[in-house]
């Protein structure tokens, strides 16, 4: 289980979060009796550089605590894990855990790698061990190193092994047997009580809970999860859609077998056996279908793996011994279960009138099944199709959504620079200033190139990182607060909103003549502006902002408003946010070059990491991708559940009509006599198509009324699934019902021109 606290935020509101302090592992491993073990570990979401020079790539990884590994079942493939010597929180060993992903792609996958010497962020680490294939640690994501907890503490700062102030892990406790979930979260919440001596008055009383380690760092069940599970639902019902299909079309031949039955079991043969034949070939009809199935599987789930979740590594093939095994299970079952009623049925034929039986014969109750089975085909292809048209107007509700910025448009450049750990104080300052000289000298090459619009400099970025400062405002005591939070604060050079698409709403944006040394001067976004000065302009009024125990605090004079720009999600309350010339800023750094090409390309983006490096050779490695590869891992349940839903939709509306047309093909063959009476009688051809299409719509209509039904009575469940759509969305619900209409009408006319066309003389003579 994972470990959260819910405490109070300073705007007094609950707030629920999972990042603790190392005191916190150490006082819940020490003074708890509910757990049989607690483990932290920590993401970097930075990554680290691997290798040096321009072969250096990026890779995903983790600092752990030492009993992480044992806690969850894992066993290394070669090696070992970290030892507890090697855990200690200072002077621990450059050692590496390897994934077994870099461990092949690397290493070859040779044991001579147990060893080896690997260089991250340009320091040298021993590789000892590595885990099993597709483990991941506690999170659903690739990690390529992992790297011993003791490793974490920033150099600068040695107490974050004591400061309750120094947040970063997560928990992770194996809670004993027997003890519940309300026992684990009263000793936990006891235990912390009891030692905290901090003074943030939000923890001093926070209650500390557990919950599953899938959940997300606010403790609920996340969107992927939950998107994941409704698709598991989906391919059951999909499952039952082809299930009635086949058993409609098994029921139908059985009914034209009658004949052949009733003479098997007039030369003698036993009812036993000629169930058995019969289960027999609906499984071997369901065995064969999972085949199908299973190549289908194999080719889409490729496809989902290349289009959607590329995020994730993928380290075996989406058909593997578990998938066979699991499928073979369901096919038997299946045939067994679809097989069952039509041998049974079958079976209990009276010989007398079963072996006199022509064409005609087979309705009453048997015909009744069959439209009952075709209506819940109906039904249930309407669920699946109302579904999948959420998702889709969920997923074009987020592409129409004005997130104030354009990040499909904008390249961001992070460079990476070999540690200064080694360095004394006044060396690691020069450095620091060195590097921060070099971002306006790579801003003037990058709008140099031919292939560059527009490039500019920024801490703090969109759906990457934040800031926010002490603010003070002329005529107010206290700032208003917002759900959204703020005011927060980025500090941006001349042309950054024209880079990232942010308009410009009143007065100006920044100049080169704006920047360290010069007027102090802001620029607010909407929301700030009308919150703030409310009813009049607030272009040349005051603001005030820095760090909170700086008194040298100076106006900065507001020169203009933006639009509202989404800072880290989607789905979020508006903020308040201000902006600062690059270069006033004091108290915050990370540092981020932001470019607006004219095309994306890989050759452009190679282009500017060659800029870079020529610029500045000393970087280890320098990181250029889309802001949109930011906020893509949030698109990715919506982009999910419109193409599952939207792809079992379809093929449950393929199999339903296929159903329909297969019961109007037996209701015309069993029919022929009647309409050839009929058309002898003066009926016109048009009369007869027109008849089966009645009854096909009448089905039709019948199993729509039903799943529209069902689907408004589960819209409740999937509604927080979308985005900015009613689950009783009526352009929904009315294409969904028009398209299945128009599927039953479509699948009746084949039959309904063969009805039409029938001789009738041939008809009269015919059994």
């Amino acid at each position: 289980m994972r470990v959260y606290y819910t405490g109070k935020a300073p705007s007094g509101e609950p707030f629920t979060g999972s990042s603790f302090g190392y005191v916190t592992y150490d006082l819940l491993k020490r003074n708890t009796h509910s757990f049989a073990g607690v483990a932290a570990y920590a993401v970097n979401p930075a990554g680290l550089t691997l290798g040096r020079g321009i072969d250096a790539r990026l890779i995903n990884n983790a600092y752990v605590t030492a009993d992480l590994f044992g806690m969850l079942g894992v066993q290394p493939v070669a090696g070992r894990f970290f030892s507890a010597a090697e855990d200690r929180t200072s002077g621990a060993e450059h050692v590496a855990v390897i994934g077994y992903g870099l461990w092949h792609s690397m290493f070859g996958g040779d044991a001579k790698a147990l060893g080896a010497t690997i260089v991250l962020a340009d320091e040298s680490y021993v590789v000892v061990g590595v885990p099993p294939r597709g483990f991941t640690g506690p999170q659903l994501g690739g990690v390529d190193v992992w790297l011993p907890m003791s490793l974490r503490g920033p150099t600068s700062r040695q107490d974050w092994t004591t400061s309750w102030r120094v947040q970063f892990l997560r928990l992770i406790v194996r809670v004993k047997p027997g003890v519940s979930a309300d026992q684990a979260r009263a000793d936990a919440t006891a235990a912390f009580h009891n030692a905290y001596t901090g003074d943030d008055d939000g923890l001093k009383e926070a209650t500390l809970s557990v919950a599953p380690i899938s959940y997300n760092n606010q403790g609920k069940e996340t969107l992927d999860n939950t998107v994941a599970r409704w698709l598991l639902g989906v391919a059951i019902v999909v499952l039952l859609v082809a299930c009635s299909n086949v058993v409609n079309l098994l029921l139908a031949r059985s009914a034209r077998r009658r004949r052949e039955v009733a003479v098997r079991l007039a030369l003698g043969a036993g009812r036993g056996r000629l169930i058995r034949l019969l289960l027999t070939e609906s499984v071997m009809l369901a065995l064969a279908g999972g085949i199908g199935g299973l190549a289908v599987a194999w080719a889409t789930g490729q496809l989902l793996r290349t289009m959607l979740l590329r995020s994730i590594e993928w380290t075996s093939s989406p058909v593997d011994g578990r998938v066979l095994a699991v499928s073979a299970a369901i096919s038997l079952g299946v045939g067994i279960v679809v097989g069952f009623v039509p041998a049974l049925r079958a079976s209990r034929l009276e010989l007398t009138s079963s072996l006199k039986s022509g064409a005609r014969d087979g309705g009453g109750q048997g015909m009744r099944l069959r439209t009952t089975l075709t209506i819940t085909q109906s039904a249930l292809s309407i669920v699946l199709l109302v579904g999948a048209g959420l998702f889709v107007r969920s997923l074009y509700q987020i592409h129409s959504l004005d997130l104030g910025i354009q990040p499909e448009r904008v390249l961001v450049v992070s460079p990476r620079w070999p540690s200064t750990a080694a360095l004394d104080a006044d060396a690691r300052t020069r450095e620091r200033a060195r590097r921060g000289d070099l971002y306006p000298r790579a801003l003037e090459r990058f709008r140099q190139l031919p292939d560059v619009e527009r490039a500019s400099v920024t801490v703090g970025l969109p759906f990457n990182s934040g800031f926010s400062q002490y603010v003070r405002v002329p005529g107010w005591d206290t700032l208003p607060s917002l759900k959204g939070g703020g005011p927060y604060v980025n500090a941006v050079a001349s042309d950054y909103f024209e880079t990232i698409g942010n308009r410009l709403l009143s007065g100006r944006t920044f100049t080169s003549a704006d920047r360290a040394g010069s007027e102090p001067v802001a620029i607010v976004n909407e929301l700030m502006a009308s919150v703030l000065w409310p009813r009049r302009n607030p272009i040349g009024e005051c603001l005030y902002s820095g760090p909170s125990n700086d008194s040298t605090l100076t106006c900065a004079r507001i020169v203009g408003v933006v639009a509202v720009a989404r800072r880290n999600a989607l789905k979020e309350d508006p903020s308040m946010q201000y902006y600062i010339p690059f270069g006033q800023e004091k108290g915050i750094g990370g540092t981020s070059l932001v470019i607006r090409p004219r095309r994306i390309t890989p050759a452009v983006i190679e282009t500017v990491r060659r800029t870079f490096q020529e610029l500045d050779p000393s970087t280890v490695f320098v990181q250029v991708q889309t802001l949109q590869e930011s906020l893509d891992p949030q698109l990715r349940p919506w982009k999910l559940g419109a193409t599952a839903f939207g792809f079992l939709g379809v093929l449950a509306l393929i199999i339903a009509a296929l159903g329909l047309y297969s019961v109007l093909s037996y209701l015309v063959a069993q029919r022929t006599h009647e309409f050839g009476v009929r058309i002898a009688l003066g009926a016109r051809g048009s009369d007869i198509l027109s008849l089966i299409v009645r009854s096909s719509l009448g089905m039709a209509a019948v199993g729509v009324a039903l799943g529209l039904a069902m689907a408004l009575a589960l819209g409740r469940f999937v509604e927080p699934l979308l985005f900015d759509t009613s689950a009783r969305d009526p352009l929904v619900l009315g294409g969904v019902a028009a398209t299945l209409l128009l599927a039953a009408l479509v699948a009746s006319l084949v039959p309904g021109l063969r009805a039409r066309d029938v001789n009738p003389l041939e008809a009269l003579r015919s059994d």
